[in-house]
């Protein structure tokens, strides 16, 4: 599966959903940076990661560890930079690619955005840092429109 076929999958899913919620949703050019525009002006980024192993750096007492977590890493910014606000929403996925029903979903305003990245690792407690309040929040994007599909998401999600 090439870089391509990895996110086309997912952003069709979204699609899918937000249509069954009754959002009307269509896809734009990568150009624009963002990849849905949904109810013709809500713009939405999706951001999809695999795992993977990463090495993570512990210093305690003067004594340095180095622990491998499994991990998914999603960018907010372009080239470093996050001057310039290009989307009103991510919908970070975190894809499980053995098993499916364990992906996480995070839907994010731009507004809630904090710094250019967002990692989410895999422990044996759920995530709890500031974006945990966003995972499967569908109503981030059918509140911005008045709330007038946020009744039939429930049904969906």
């Amino acid at each position: 599966m090439d870089r391509l076929q990895k996110h086309l999958a997912p952003k069709r899913r979204v699609m899918e959903r937000l249509r069954r919620a009754g959002c009307s949703v269509r896809s734009v050019s990568p150009s624009q940076g963002y990849d849905l525009l949904v109810n013709e002006h809500l713009r939405v980024a999706l951001r999809v990661a695999f795992p993977r192993l990463r090495n993570h750096h512990v210093t305690v007492r003067n004594r340095h560890y180095v622990y491998r977590y499994r991990s998914w890493h999603f960018n907010f910014h372009h080239h470093g930079r996050i001057d310039r606000r290009y989307a009103d929403i991510f919908v970070c996925m975190a894809m499980e690619p053995r098993h499916p029903s364990r992906e996480k979903v995070y839907i994010i305003p731009w507004d809630a955005i904090s710094g250019k990245t967002f990692s989410l690792h895999a422990a044996r407690r759920h995530y709890s840092g500031q974006y945990a309040k966003y995972l499967n929040r569908w109503r981030v994007i059918t509140d911005r429109d008045g709330g007038t599909a946020s009744v039939r998401l429930r049904e969906v999600a």
